[in-house]
C-alpha cells in the first residue's frame, strides 16, 4: 500500500512541472495601435443611400442604444451623443454597454460613453466614422478614468446594428 502511494506520488511530481509549464503564458508583446488601425474599424462605407437618411439611421440607432443626442448637424455631417448610467444597476451588462467587465469599474458610480460621428461624401459613397469614449465618475462627478473604446468588436457590433437600422428604413417601417 505503502509502496502504491509513494509510486503515484512520484508520478504526480515528475509531471507535475509540465502541467504548470503548459498553463504558463508566455510574454506578450503589446504594441499600440497606430491611428490607421483604428481609423479602419471605426469607419464604414455605405452605398445606395443619400446623406440625410444614412445621418437619419445613425441618430435612430443611437437613439435606441439609450444615447442622448447632443449636437446633429447635417450639413457637416457631424453627430455627437452620450449614454450614462449607474454603475449599481444590477440589469446592465456593462461589458456589452461599456465594454468592459463590471469589475473593472473600480468603485466608480457613473459610467458614461460618449460618441461622435462624421458621414463624408467619398465619390458617389458616403463614409461614417464614429468614435466611443468612456468614462468613470466617481459620487462627486469628478472623472477617475477617461478612455477610448479601442475594441473592434464594439465598432463591427455598433455598425451591424446602423445596418439594420439603414434596412428598417429602406423598408419603411
Amino acid at each position: 500500500m505503502k509502496k502504491y502511494f509513494l509510486i503515484a506520488l512520484a508520478l504526480l511530481l515528475l509531471t507535475a512541472p509540465s502541467f504548470a509549464a503548459s498553463k504558463a503564458k508566455p510574454n506578450e508583446i503589446i504594441t499600440p495601435q497606430t491611428q490607421l488601425q483604428k481609423r479602419q474599424y471605426q469607419t464604414r462605407e455605405y452605398s445606395g443611400i443619400d446623406k440625410a437618411s444614412l445621418m437619419k439611421a445613425m441618430l435612430d440607432e443611437l437613439q435606441d442604444e439609450g444615447f442622448i443626442v447632443n449636437n446633429a448637424n447635417s450639413l457637416l455631417g457631424f453627430i455627437s451623443g452620450t449614454k450614462e448610467f449607474s454603475t449599481n444597476d444590477k440589469t446592465i451588462n456593462f461589458e456589452q454597454e461599456f465594454g468592459v467587465p463590471k469589475r473593472q469599474l473600480g468603485g466608480a458610480s457613473v459610467a458614461v460613453v460618449e460618441a461622435t460621428a462624421n458621414v463624408s461624401e467619398y465619390g458617389k459613397n458616403f463614409r461614417v466614422r464614429i468614435n466611443f469614449k468612456r468614462k468613470l465618475l466617481n459620487v462627486y462627478g469628478n472623472a477617475q478614468k477617461i478612455e477610448e473604446i479601442n475594441d473592434e468588436r464594439f465598432y463591427q457590433s455598433f455598425f451591424s446594428r446602423v445596418d439594420k437600422a439603414i434596412f428598417i428604413q429602406k423598408q419603411k417601417i
